[in-house]
Parts: C-alpha cells; sequence; structure tokens
C-alpha cells in the first residue's frame, strides 16, 4: 500500500556544551574542554506518510536508554508523535561533551549541563515538526573507503553510504540522511576541542553540493570499525587513542560527504515514498544469565578466580571497577605484549560479566528494536555498538533492498558482536568482545526480532 501527501521538516539546534567541562570519549582524556573545533548539533528529520516519525541525531557520544526513552517522550509531547516513533541516535563523536551517562545508570539524574544537551533535541524535534511541508523522497547508495577492521587486519568492512534524500515538494533540498558504519575516532584522546569528528566535515560537504539541504550522518554498524588513520585495536598496545590531525580528520570526512552527496544527486525523490515505523522488544539474557541466577554467580565466581590468578590477585581481592582497572595497568606494567594480552583480557572478560546487569539493566533485559521504512529503504535501530558482521547479516535478510542496521540508537547497551566474531580465533582477546554485555547470539535474537516486524502485507 502507497500513501500520498508525504510530509517533511528538517532543523537543526546547537548543543553548545560549556567550556571547561569533561569530555566524553577516551578514558585516557586528560583534561577539560578548551575549545571549540567545530559546532556540536542537535538534528532532527520529520516525516509522515502512512506513519508519521521524528529521527533526532545528536553529535553526542552515548546515552542511556532511560535518557533517550526520556526524550522520547519529551519529543512526543510537543509534536504529538508518539515515543514508539522517535528515533534517538548519537553521532558517536569521541570529542563531544560528558553526557550524564553514568549518573542516569546509578539512577540519579542527568547533570544540568548535559540536561540542557537533551533539551536542544527536544527543541529540534518541534521545530522540525513546526517547519513540516509537502515533500518528495528517494534512496540512494554511494562507498565511501575510510574505515579498516580493527580486530583482524583482514577482517570485513562494509564501504556503503546509504542516502535518503528529501525535498520540498518544489524540488529544493531539504534534507539528506546518510549512514555510513565507522566510529567517529579519527580525532584522539589528546584533542581538547569539541568536535563532531569527521561526520562534521562530511555533512558540510553534502550540504555545500545540495544548498539548503541539512546533512545528517547516521551511524550504522561500526562496532569493530575505525578509520584507516587508526591501527589494529590491542589490549596491550600504549598510546592506542592518541589521534590525528585536524586536516586528517577533515579529509575522512569530505570523502564519505562528497559520496553522499554524489549518491544524493543521483536521486529522483517522489511524493509518494512510504514512511512506516514500527517498534518491538526483546528479552536478552547477559552474558552467564542464559542458564539461570545461580549459574550465572557460579561462571561470575570462576571468571573471578582465573582474573585474579592472571594478575597475581589473593583470592579475597575483588576491589570495585577502578580498583580493577588499577590492577590491571599495575600488573602488566613492562610486560611483553604477547605476555600481558591475555592477562589484560582474563581481567577484562571478568568485569564485562560482573557489570553487564548495571548496564543492561537486569539478569535479562527488554531491549528494544525499532525498524523504519522511509521509502525502500529498511532501517533496524538498535541500542548498542553492532559490529560490521551484524550490519551486513541485516542486509542479507533485505534480499538486495536498501538498508542498515543503526547503533546507539534509543541508548547504549554497550557492544554487540555477531555470534561468529565470538566463535573467531582468540575472540576473548578482542575489545569488542569484552565489551559486550549479552549472550552471542544477542545479535542474532535482535535481527530476528527487527525481520519480524518487515512482513510486506503488514508493514507496508
Amino acid at each position: 500500500m502507497t500513501v500520498r501527501g508525504l510530509r517533511a521538516g528538517a532543523a537543526r539546534v546547537p548543543l553548545d556544551p560549556p567550556l571547561g567541562g569533561p569530555m566524553m570519549g577516551y578514558g585516557a582524556r586528560q583534561g577539560v574542554a578548551r575549545g571549540v573545533r567545530d559546532p556540536l548539533y542537535a538534528r532532527a528529520l520529520y516525516l509522515a506518510g502512512r506513519d508519521d516519525c521524528v529521527w533526532l541525531e545528536l553529535d553526542l557520544c552515548l546515552l542511556a536508554r532511560t535518557q533517550a526513552d526520556a526524550v522520547r517522550w519529551r519529543v512526543a509531547e510537543r509534536t504529538g508523535v508518539p515515543p514508539a516513533r522517535v528515533l534517538v541516535a548519537c553521532t558517536h563523536t569521541h570529542s563531544g561533551p560528558e553526557t550524564g551517562l553514568f549518573a542516569a545508570l546509578g539512577g540519579a539524574p542527568t547533570p544540568p549541563a548535559a540536561a540542557r544537551l537533551l533539551d536542544a533535541a527536544v527543541e529540534a524535534a518541534a521545530r522540525a515538526r513546526a517547519s513540516a511541508g509537502p515533500a518528495r523522497l528517494g534512496v540512494g547508495r554511494g562507498e565511501a573507503h575510510i574505515g579498516r577492521n580493527r580486530r583482524r587486519a583482514d577482517g570485513p568492512v562494509d564501504p556503503e553510504v546509504l542516502v535518503v534524500r528529501v525535498d520540498r515538494e518544489d524540488g529544493a533540498p531539504l534534507a539528506v540522511l546518510y549512514v555510513h558504519g565507522c566510529h567517529p575516532t579519527a580525532l584522539g584522546s589528546d584533542n581538547l576541542e569539541y568536535s563532531a569528528d569527521w561526520p562534521a566535515a562530511a555533512s558540510r560537504a553534502v550540504e555545500a553540493a545540495l544548498p539548503g539541504a541539512l546533512g545528517l550522518f547516521a551511524l550504522g554498524a561500526h562496532g569493530d570499525v575505525d578509520p584507516r588513520t587508526r591501527g589494529l585495536l590491542d589490549f596491550a598496545a600504549p598510546g592506542q587513542s592518541v589521534g590525528v590531525s585536524y586536516e586528517e580528520t577533515e579529509a575522512l570526512g569530505r570523502e564519505v560527504g562528497e559520496a553522499a552527496a554524489r549518491a544524493a544527486l543521483a536521486v529522483e525523490p517522489v511524493r509518494d515514498a512510504p514512511v512506516r515505523v514500527a517498534s518491538g522488544a526483546v528479552a536478552v539474557p547477559v552474558h552467564g544469565a542464559e542458564r539461570g541466577a545461580e549459574a550465572r554467580r557460579e561462571a561470575l565466581a570462576e571468571a573471578r578466580r582465573r582474573a585474579q590468578e592472571a594478575l597475581g590477585l589473593r583470592p579475597d581481592e575483588d576491589p570495585d571497577v577502578s580498583g580493577w582497572f588499577a590492577r590491571i595497568s599495575e600488573r602488566t606494567a613492562g610486560l611483553a605484549p604477547a605476555e600481558a594480552r591475555p592477562r589484560i583480557a582474563a581481567a577484562r572478560r571478568y568485569l564485562r560479566d560482573r557489570t553487564a546487569p548495571h548496564f543492561a539493566g537486569g539478569l535479562a533485559p527488554s531491549v528494544p528494536v525499532q525498524v523504519l521504512a522511509l521509502g525502500e529503504a529498511r532501517f533496524a535501530a538498535l541500542p548498542a555498538e553492532p559490529t560490521v558482521d551484524v550490519g551486513l547479516d541485516w542486509r542479507a535478510r533485505l534480499g538486495g533492498a536498501p538498508g542498515a542496521v543503526l547503533g546507539i540508537a534509543n541508548g547504549w547497551l554497550r557492544y554487540l558482536p555477531h555470534p561468529r566474531n565470538f566463535a573467531e580465533p582468540d575472540a576473548d582477546l578482542r575489545y569488542e568482545i569484552a565489551m559486550s554485555t549479552f549472550v552471542p547470539d544477542a545479535a542474532l535474537q535482535l535481527l530476528d526480532a527487527a525481520a519480524a516486524l518487515l512482513p510486506a502485507d503488514t508493514f507496508l
């Protein structure tokens, strides 16, 4: 079924985080924000076809689920769009402000400076809705090659840049939504200026090529993909969070932006493009909880024993998380990488499993899944950092139709590797596995749930 009468509106509102505040993205960063390299924004796209929806992209690193849910409800109050049809996503810049994530995970209110960032997001959504008028929409594809797999030198990378072009009724560009799967981490822990990283330059390139359009970057399946300016991610290699220059960062962004612009310019938007949104949830166990609470306690005790043994700690020595990281640093300093790596990994696996319920909100929390159909494109929005294999799996399920997995959408529950990532040799030595929250088949459970929302007779 197609519905004529597409309407759309777009808006952006500056986030304007204060200088002198803490930044988010790197544990190794020393110091507070000293300047602004490029402005940070909340960008919103409102679309109304058979359904209406709001797509929000924030130049922030991470938000907790409770924070994203609060924004969704506030947007609903301002716009009339149901919360289930509001998408709140982060571009995942590692050069943005502190968002109050850990306070929110602990049940504390979002700090005032971070709360103002969320206020800007709600305002952007309201402005996009208020500005809506007759529109046209089309979907295009391009390629950019700025990323590399950070787990394995021969690991997969998805170069696709998926584009949704939205025009006003008279054909003037209104917005270009573009999706690509690569961490915005060209700038490193040594950077103390606010920046959206390479997506800032990408959006500028899109907006220069299509005057009048708002460029909205959406993060795809990126969990194990870094800019090619970085090497393999290794627990035992020091100084890996040091970044490259602003000039190199800009060059990476222009590559993506120019690819997105070429794809958008080749699109012929149509008036009757469908807009549909469907939402669901899946109860997914955290690591060790699939066999029940008692089995998980036993597995956690064994993981703790192995971590203590790896670092030479006493059986009664079980500090808090920061204490464990201090022990990791102390007990592996000066070791050869081949010796340090498994010791660090053993301790990180224990911390992963110990903290998983805290990040997830329980032993088998209900994890939200949101699917959006914009024209012929199909997006699966997940509140985690999916690896590239998760994105490729979703595309395979679409049978050639355009689509993408969206990461860090409606919250953050750490990393989401594909089951085949868990099955790789030395998988436990990889950062993405050590930073995951759920059982190895979690990605399949979530993709299955998303696919179940797609039957043509109920979705379109």
